[in-house]
């Protein structure tokens, strides 16, 4: 079956490079005064036989010809009062071109001279010379003018449809490349912000694990002290089979820790990266999801101070989770602006937006783990309140703070401030930037 469609993709594009081959033949001139014309087709069999690496090369050069001909002649028939006899002795030698050109084209491996430009240039014009002296005799007609500017006129003309062919195939190859970049440009920035989000996920996953601990460590007590104190109470047994879960809890809490970070350990070794690239990562990101919701909100980005980090997962959490945060605040329509600075020993990141503001009274519970004042107006269920939690928590990790000053409806902005040595790499600071 994988056969059979691999087979139906190649006769699909043979006969789609036929077509535009055959359509690009229908321009031409008469250089000599004769039935022999000059057209571009051949430059755009040439360019798409380059570019397409799979398609047979003499297959697709005759079924061009024959295309070319069956064109002309309809044309030619359309609009001028001549018989099919005469008509097939004027375009049939088309054929007998297109039949050689691929056979030059294939046998001299043009294919194989992609990286060698004045070669691939001067065996198409070749190709294309002796494919025209070719049709020149399969025709017989007298030519009018002198033997010499015929040739030189064949080689000029061949000369500059290789040059033409060789040029659009560099400039498909050159956007082919820019868009694969693109490609995996957006694929690198999905992978660091996942990766950032699942190193934030397993921080918390440790948490609870220390957590657990602790549970298992006071229900083994409490089984100790009701032992002692009657060997017999049933208490005491029910403590010790709570302990013993816990404790098949906690075995499979290590599991997934253990995997995760086996998941994320090549990543944590790559080296450092600069807040600058840190910031196109999230901006990239940022972007698509608000065209995913389609919300008409502005985020912009700027840096006074660039450096290197080895802790650019944890800064694109903390940075995520503040821009989130700031777009649910702005609704439909707003302004978010990202910032950093450096002042005494410490890297201050910003999170601005204009958007509905925190009440005063909300400060003190705003970063507690399931405090939220957002919700869904589809579903109309709360938020998680998990976001600025993570934030306070991954700050506080690295030895920073986060702070909140915010007027309703005019402007809220969250401050993250960092330890310099925490995270910029001994010797790598950058200087000043913008972005």
């Amino acid at each position: 079956m994988e056969l059979i469609r691999v087979v139906k993709r190649e006769h699909k594009s043979i006969m789609v490079v036929v077509f535009l081959v055959g359509l690009a033949g229908l321009a031409y001139i008469y250089p000599f005064h004769t039935h022999f014309r000059f057209t571009v087709s051949v430059a755009v069999l040439a360019t798409l036989l380059l570019y397409f690496p799979r398609l047979p090369v003499f297959t697709t050069a005759v079924l061009s010809g024959v295309a070319i001909f069956i064109g002309r002649s309809a044309v030619q028939m359309t609009f001028d009062p001549v018989d099919f006899l005469q008509v097939m002795i004027i375009n049939s030698p088309a054929i007998v071109y297109y039949i050689s050109y691929g056979a030059c084209f294939q046998g001299l491996g043009i294919r194989q001279m992609v990286n060698n430009l004045p070669a691939m240039v001067l065996f198409l014009s070749v190709s294309d010379v002796f494919s025209n002296l070719v049709e020149l005799l399969t025709r017989g007609d007298p030519l009018q003018g002198n033997p010499e500017t015929v040739f030189s006129s064949l080689v000029g003309v061949a000369v500059l449809r290789a040059v033409l062919a060789v040029g659009v195939y560099y400039a498909l190859k050159r956007y082919q490349a820019f868009v694969l970049a693109e490609e995996q440009v957006a694929r690198y920035t999905e992978l660091t912000v996942m990766i950032a989000q699942l190193k934030a996920e397993l921080y918390y996953l440790k948490k609870s694990s220390q957590d657990i601990e602790r549970v298992m460590e006071n229900s083994y007590w409490l089984y100790k002290r009701l032992h002692a104190r009657d060997s017999g109470d049933p208490d005491a047994a029910q403590a010790l089979a709570v302990a013993r879960n816990i404790h098949e809890v906690k075995k499979d809490y290590s599991r997934v820790v253990a995997g995760i970070e086996n998941i994320l350990h090549p990543s944590s070794t790559l080296h450092g990266l600069r807040l600058e690239e840190i910031f196109f990562v999230i901006e990239q990101n940022t972007r698509r999801y608000l065209a995913a919701i389609d919300k008409n909100i502005t985020i912009s980005f700027a840096h006074e101070y660039d450096f290197v980090t080895d802790q650019h997962y944890a800064i694109v959490s903390i940075l995520d989770d503040l821009i989130i945060n700031a777009i649910e605040a702005c609704g439909d329509i707003g302004i978010i602006r990202v910032t950093e600075r450096a002042s005494a020993g410490e890297i201050i990141f910003a999170v601005e937006d204009n958007g509905c503001g925190i009440k005063a009274e909300d400060f003190e519970l705003l970063f507690e783990v399931g405090y939220s004042t957002k919700f869904s107006p589809e579903t109309g269920k709360m938020s998680t309140g998990l976001g600025l939690s993570h934030v306070k928590n991954l700050t506080e990790m690295m030895g920073g703070t986060v702070s909140v000053e915010s007027e309703m409806n005019r402007l809220t902005r969250f401050t993250v401030t960092l330890p310099l040595h925490r995270i910029v790499r001994p010797g790598e600071w950058a200087g000043e930037g913008g972005a």
